[in-house]
């Protein structure tokens, strides 16, 4: 397996890095259908580090289109932002016109229940119906920091599959082991990161700090691409739990394959990244062995259950001068621990399960991370 760097700020020289692969045509034929799953999580533009910059996006479907394939861009947002906004903010509300590639909201599309046969966490996902129907998908991340993954890279960036409120389950179940489950069953024939603006700090992956690396990271595993990524952010994949885990289970090296083009060395940067310890993790890891082994899901979304979560692992705070009272938070809370009252929002402690997706979807970066 081969990961290629391209140093540079032009998003068409992404084209260079899948040449330094050996071409497109080494990973589509004509005819196939190939899915481009960019990262929109959020309406923000591109210079932000938040979201996939739609250049090189529109470059890699020309590349597909070249091949006589036939390229469309997917995704679904963090729920529950509306698709259309976050599209058009980020730079993608005329990708169709402009480009001529359809852009498909996953949020819209139809679903299916599918069964994960080595699944660690999640022995079923819900996914969306175009992303199992396509004949080939290429990950387009970007390199950014997260408050409770370390870092969001290929591998996460798959999490867009999953339509709705069923992005809340891998966060029930166990987030990291979630993300490899989902990976050994949806599988890039290419991952293609971002990193011509990323981002870094503590509030990642939506209200971190842009941060200019001036790369473009491309190769043909989600696990040995994401790895290089990591270290080209200045920190050890080693520490990064889901990349652990994938190699662990035979998804890939996280040493040991070959770089072509800029050596890792020569554009390392160094971030902020967050730091996610082995007692951090292994608390949270038994929260969520309860959580699967005593409650079910499904209730624990309506609510029906109530669990104490001890330990010292952070808990998400609101500094109420940076809300603007959107109410996506409360939205997005798959347990209903945040609410409002008096027109400010108010988190429950006691039914809080530390997930975070109250801050990834904040787009005004009001919520934030404390340690208890």
């Amino acid at each position: 397996m081969t990961v290629a760097i391209v140093k540079t700020t032009n998003p068409a020289d992404v084209r260079r890095a899948v040449d330094l692969l050996g071409g497109m045509e080494k990973y589509v034929s004509k005819g196939e259908s190939v899915i481009v799953k960019p990262n929109i999580c959020i309406g923000k533009p591109s210079s932000s580090g938040a979201v996939t910059d739609p250049l090189i996006v529109a470059e890699i479907c020309m590349m597909v289109s070249e091949c006589g394939a036939e390229p469309a861009v997917a995704e679904s947002p963090i729920y529950p932002i509306s698709s259309k906004r976050a599209f058009e903010h980020a730079g993608y509300g005329g990708f169709e016109e402009e480009y001529g590639f359809p852009l498909i909201d996953l949020y819209s599309c139809e679903s299916i229940r599918v069964r994960v046969p080595d699944g660690v966490a999640a022995r079923n996902l819900v996914i969306s119906k175009p992303v199992l129907e396509c004949d080939k998908i290429i990950s387009v991340p970007v390199m950014k920091t997260h408050m409770q993954t370390v870092v969001t890279l290929s591998m996460k960036n798959l999490k867009g599959v999953l339509p709705g409120r069923s992005k809340h389950m891998t966060h029930l179940v166990g987030l990291d082991d979630a993300i490899v489950d989902l990976n050994t069953i949806i599988k890039p024939v290419l991952s293609i990161a971002d990193g011509i603006i990323g981002m870094e700090g503590g509030f990642g992956p939506t209200n971190g700090t842009p941060v200019e690396i001036g790369v473009i990271v491309a190769g043909d595993n989600v696990v040995e691409t994401d790895s290089a990524c990591v270290q080209i952010m200045g920190a050890n994949p080693w520490d990064v739990a889901h990349i652990r885990l994938a190699s662990e289970r035979g998804l890939g090296s996280i040493r040991g394959y070959d770089v072509v083009g800029e050596s890792i060395e020569g554009v390392r940067t160094e971030f902020d990244v967050p730091v996610s310890t082995e007692m951090t993790r292994g608390i949270w890891n038994w929260f969520l062995r309860m959580v699967t082994r005593f409650a079910n899901p499904m209730a624990r979304l309506r609510g029906k259950d109530v669990i104490v979560l001890d330990g010292d692992i952070g808990r998400p705070i609101i500094n109420l001068k940076l809300c603007s009272g959107c109410r996506l938070c409360s939205g997005a809370c798959p347990v209903g621990a945040l609410t409002f009252r008096d027109n400010e929002p108010v988190i429950d402690d006691d039914e809080c399960i530390r997930c975070f997706c109250c801050a990834e979807v904040c787009s005004e970066g009001a919520i934030s991370k404390e340690t208890a």
